[in-house]
């Protein structure tokens, strides 16, 4: 990295840099048609967040989630990005549920925690929307 890098270009960088490999994560773990789920949850969160706010968009995620499928690894890897070293705001080690959490942040980390997801979501659909494929029309 540059030493004239600015805090808020690498915040980003490491942003984009998690995100990519997420979607490569959702390739590789997920058959193609929760590939295709995949692309479309990570289109619609941004907007449940900004509609219903972020608790109730994970408590939403949290209930649709089963083992193996795509809320599944989305909720997994929001968890890991929020205990990553390199974002504004991080979720204790020792803190396994994410839903858990988020609940009991006072509203100043709250808003932060919500701004980053939304940050890091935008990294996510764009990949996502690039990476994985369409079912092709008939």
């Amino acid at each position: 990295m540059r030493a004239n890098e600015n805090i808020l270009t690498k915040l980003e960088r490491g942003r984009a840099e998690f995100a990519y490999n997420c979607v490569k994560q959702a390739k590789g773990e997920l058959e193609i048609k929760k590939q295709r789920e995949y692309r479309s949850y990570s289109r619609k969160i941004p907007q449940m967040i900004l509609s219903n706010g972020l608790g109730q968009t994970l408590a939403f995620i949290y209930a649709k989630k089963e083992e193996g499928n795509a809320y599944d690894l989305i909720y997994r890897q929001l968890t890991d990005y929020l205990k990553r070293v390199s974002t504004r705001i991080n979720m204790p080690d020792n803190q396994i549920e994410l839903i858990e959490w988020i609940i009991s942040l006072d509203s100043y980390h709250y808003r932060h925690v919500t701004e980053e997801l939304l940050s890091f979501l935008s990294w996510l659909k764009k990949f996502a929307e690039g990476m994985i494929e369409l079912e092709e029309e008939e």
